[in-house]
């Protein structure tokens, strides 16, 4: 089996996996209104709607301190198939459909661009969900 063939059969088992239904979108900021100088209302633009997997694989919390609160940010990776779209940091992934109905709704923020590599199976973006 050539090195392509093996690459590309890799794809579409990874890809098997990704069972979940996912929507992200990135947040456009609101346009100043010429009249009162108050910005518009932000606007979520769709980037990417499809299939992907949550994944955690190893401990990485964190409790930063903001104005006097304390939240958890719990680091995991969101796989998404390879070409379907380019990662970029602070695109939101919400999950719109999953085998675990807990999962469905929630929200991650992506924290790291252009997850790539040679002979990538997936894209493994890096994403921060923040538990309250």
């Amino acid at each position: 089996m050539s090195a392509r063939a093996a690459i590309l059969q890799g794809r579409r088992l990874a890809e098997s996996l990704m069972v979940d239904q996912w929507r992200i979108y990135r947040v456009e900021k609101g346009a100043v209104d010429d009249l009162t100088g108050l910005p518009g209302p932000d606007q979520q633009i769709t980037v990417y709607e499809g299939k992907g997997k949550l994944q955690s694989y190893e401990g990485y919390e964190r409790n930063p301190e903001t104005i006097g609160h304390t939240s958890t940010v719990q680091r995991m990776s969101l796989h998404l198939p390879v070409g379907g779209y380019r990662p970029q940091v602070d695109h939101v992934a919400v999950c719109v459909d999953s085998f675990d109905a807990n999962l469905v709704g929630t929200e991650y923020r992506i924290t790291q661009d252009a997850p790539f590599k040679s002979l990538a199976t997936a894209y493994r973006a890096f994403v921060d969900f923040k538990a309250a």
